[in-house]
């Protein structure tokens, strides 16, 4: 090891022969006489002797007898050395854009030379692996820190000498506004507070403003515009009836912008349907729920029976395959679809205006209600639609919902002229497995 002392020996009686001591070609002794001016060598009883080693002093050094008779004794110093590391780039920061690849190097030293590995804290390299060899590390189509790329990477370098010995190096990626908005649509009513976000992600930081309309707003003491870590918020007191309409937040860096919208209505949200898709057979109880900060006034349900073609074809449990072998194995995938156009006819809608019974949430603004629909034709399928109305109108119609009119989980539905039409999709894979006979002459 470096810093410790070395003592070479002659290794046998040297009492009647002269012992020169050489490095190389370079002489450090003769007899009982140092030559070298190097104050840490010496002779002890011709011994050499080296006080606090370094790696000047690695080599061969060579023994040899003043008679000749015998062959010199060879010592070959070697310093094991811990291991050292220099990153390049030496200031451990890089810096590049989105999209670009970038590339890390971890320069070792060490006796014997030390092992490199690349690490990332926090996570997992952008490779999907904890830990890389060697002293390169290259990243190509950088993304930004939620894709894993972004952050501290660590090389470490052992050699059993002394304790492994770390470095970092921090990746910086720039990159455009990546803006999410918390809630597209936002319900509030006259005198109330609302408040509007957006997410964004940005580096270098970027810079908010807010629209409403094609408007761009400044604080007021109704409008307040503030920001907590990534996400920033437009909150607006006191609403009135002026402040209904589409938002807009345009977050832009350096690099690029980006903008999303926010509408804050005082009209009911689209209804979501929260009953099964299975009836009784002649009637079925419809619920949703809505949100809406006043009470809702009135319902319109669109509801309608869909008519089946009796000329569409069904899927049977059987079927015909041409093969000459047998059929060792048969494989069947099978799943459930929602009757769409390509499946049916659809008979007249049915328009009803109802006002039912109303349960509130104020933390939420939730409304829920229900209406039984009547007189349905058992062994049917159904479709509806729900716009709900309050104070300020109508709101958004729900997403399209069916059902079948049935007892829950039967599997088949008879209808005239279409028998036993199955609410599934099927798809026969079949696996035919051959016999190939090899002859040999």
């Amino acid at each position: 090891m470096q810093d410790e002392d070395v003592t070479l020996g002659v290794g046998m009686d040297r009492r009647t022969f002269v012992i020169v001591w050489r490095k190389g070609t370079g002489l450090l002794s003769a007899g009982q006489q140092k030559i070298s001016q190097d104050d840490r060598i010496s002779l002890i009883h011709f011994n050499l002797q080296i006080r606090d080693i370094g790696h000047p002093d690695e080599g061969d050094y060579t023994c040899q007898i003043g008679d000749g008779s015998m062959g010199d004794l060879i010592h070959t110093i070697e310093i094991l050395m811990p291991p050292s590391i220099q990153i390049i780039p030496p200031n451990g920061q890089i810096t590049t854009r989105k999209g670009g690849p970038v590339s890390f190097e971890c320069r070792a030293n060490g006796n014997p030379p030390p092992t490199v590995q690349w690490s990332k804290k926090d996570g997992i390299l952008p490779s999907g692996i904890q830990v890389q060899n060697g002293p390169l590390l290259s990243l190509v189509d950088v993304q930004r820190q939620h894709a894993g790329h972004a952050g501290v990477y660590q090389c470490t370098a052992s050699n059993g000498i002394g304790q492994p010995v770390t470095s970092d190096i921090k990746l910086n990626v720039l990159y455009p506004p990546e803006v999410t908005v918390v809630r597209s649509w936002t319900n509030t009513g006259e005198g109330l507070e609302a408040k509007l976000d957006c997410l964004v992600h940005s580096d270098p930081p970027a810079e908010v403003t807010w629209y409403q309309d094609s408007f761009l707003l400044q604080p007021t003491d109704r409008r307040l515009m503030s920001q907590n870590g990534q996400t920033h918020s437009l909150t607006i007191r006191n609403i009135q009836l002026s402040d209904f309409g589409n938002y807009s937040c345009l977050v832009a860096n350096s690099i690029g912008r980006e903008k999303k919208y926010i509408e804050l209505s005082g009209k009911p949200g689209p209804p979501i349907v929260t009953s099964p898709g299975y009836s009784d057979p002649t009637e079925y109880n419809l619920s949703w729920s809505v949100q809406s900060v006043f009470p809702i006034l009135e319902v319109r349900i669109l509801y309608r029976r869909i008519l089946f073609d009796s000329c569409q074809p069904t899927v049977t449990n059987s079927w015909s395959v041409q093969s000459v072998f047998p059929i060792l194995e048969v494989r069947i995938l099978y799943r459930r679809i929602l009757i769409n156009a390509s499946f049916h006819h659809p008979g007249q809608w049915h328009d009803l205006l109802v006002r039912p019974k109303q349960t509130y949430n104020s933390a939420t603004s939730e409304r829920r209600q229900s209406h039984i629909i009547k007189h349905l034709i058992p062994d049917s399928v159904y479709e509806c639609l729900i716009q709900t109305k309050n104070q300020h109108g109508y709101g958004e119609l729900s997403d399209l919902h069916q059902w079948f009119s049935s007892q829950k989980g039967r599997p088949l539905i008879h209808l005239s002229g279409c028998p036993k039409l199955r609410m599934e999709s099927c798809l026969l894979m079949l696996t035919t497995i051959f016999s190939f006979f090899r002859f040999f002459f």
